[in-house]
């Protein structure tokens, strides 16, 4: 039998950058200086002008924008980026310094708690990862289910199989649907040889949520133990005409 991925690690930030072209004073076609902008549309410039940086590794530039980004008008989006970039300065004081004010000030942006969840997981900070996860289930069943499943993730990278389980089924009383705590439950079934369980788990996802590179490939695992060849067959061919360039594509298809 193949090997299961893994949870997910990080999430990206996506969907964030644009063109933004900053050269001194901006003039109008008079040569008049242009009215300076409104503070929530330079806040943003200054984010993707930051984020643009990370990604180019020019750290130190992205650091003074995404202060800026902040400093003009707060935004979630923002925060997360400039924690994130402390995270890769190893600089752990100032990363940590600003996911608590993330939280805080944004307390339902979810993927800000995710990250923050990572960042403790990382230096093996359990007392504060279930701190977090018990503030988190004060803000509704969708962060609350984040919480849990980001301890789960924590506890299945370090081995501890059982802690993640009681953490994906805590999720699952949030959020019957909840694909982050199925699928390594389904995982999880599946390594234990338990796959008529695994699949029920999995097609929950993909007759709920929907298809993933993640519950197609798992779907195959599974059909293949099961000797379920038609629909085995079917999941290889949705994993090869809509998620070809994914890793769980190349696991199938590497074989």
């Amino acid at each position: 039998m193949k090997k299961c991925f893994k949870p997910t690690i990080r999430p990206l930030i996506t969907g964030l950058l644009a063109t933004v072209l900053l050269s001194g004073c901006i003039t109008n076609v008079n040569g008049k200086k242009s009215p300076d902008p409104k503070p929530d549309k330079a806040a943003e410039a200054y984010m993707k002008l930051g984020i643009a940086y990370m990604q180019k590794g020019r750290y130190d530039l992205a650091e003074s924008k995404l202060q800026r980004s902040v400093q003009t008008k707060p935004s979630a989006e923002a925060y997360n980026a400039l924690a994130l970039l402390y995270e890769e300065l190893h600089d752990n004081a100032l990363a940590e310094d600003t996911y608590r004010r993330l939280v805080s000030e944004f307390p339902d942006y979810g993927l800000g708690y995710l990250n923050y969840n990572i960042f403790l997981c990382k230096y093996d900070r359990h007392a504060q990862i279930q701190q977090l996860a018990a503030q988190m289930a004060s803000r509704g069943k969708d962060i609350a289910a984040i919480g849990q499943i980001a301890a789960g993730n924590c506890a299945f990278s370090k081995g501890d199989i059982v802690s993640a389980q009681n953490y994906y089924n805590k999720a699952l009383v949030y959020e019957q649907y909840a694909a982050g705590a199925l699928l390594p439950l389904a995982e999880i079934d599946l390594e234990r040889g338990f796959a008529t369980e695994a699949k029920a788990k999995v097609d929950k996802v993909n007759n709920f949520i929907g298809y993933s590179a993640r519950s197609v490939y798992l779907s195959i695992l599974i059909n293949r133990e099961l000797g379920n060849r038609i629909e085995e067959r079917k999941m290889v061919n949705v994993l090869r005409s809509r998620f070809a360039a994914s890793p769980e594509a190349a696991a199938i298809f590497g074989e």
